[in-house]
């Protein structure tokens, strides 16, 4: 016990002597491999961003595109008394808030299927089974 006390007392005073200096060259860095190979992937992850930034900002003006006529009907319907100025202050307004108008309402609640059909898997004697959903 006594033996791995000394030894763990030697070896935290040698580690707390130990500089942080000492092996380490400070001079000036070479260009390495790994070094090109990060900037490689930095310009690679930067180019990929850029070229997402150039879709979404495509993909916004196509949505703009598609939705300011739709607003403008809808704006025009539901006010026939403003004028173009204002709808048109009401559809910029709609647009940067993301409005998103639907063309018909969606009913409350899951999805409703029809149904389930019967299916007779029972062949009549003496035949094979005439309905093809049968296993």
């Amino acid at each position: 016990m006594r033996l791995a006390l000394v030894f763990i007392f030697s070896l935290l005073t040698g580690c707390a002597g130990a500089r942080p200096a000492d092996g380490i060259d400070l001079g000036p860095r070479t260009d390495t491999a790994s070094d090109r190979a990060g900037s490689e992937r930095t310009a690679e992850r930067k180019a990929r961003y850029d070229q997402a930034r150039e879709g979404l900002r495509q993909s916004q003006e196509r949505y703009i595109a598609a939705t300011r006529p739709v607003l403008e009907r809808k704006f025009r319907y539901e006010h026939p008394e403003l004028t173009d100025t204002e709808i048109e202050a009401m559809v910029n307004e709609a647009l940067a808030q993301g409005y998103h108008p639907e063309t018909k309402s969606r009913p409350e609640g899951p999805a409703r299927l029809p149904p389930p059909r019967p299916t007779n898997c029972l062949p009549p004697p003496g035949s094979w089974p005439s309905n093809p959903n049968c296993y």
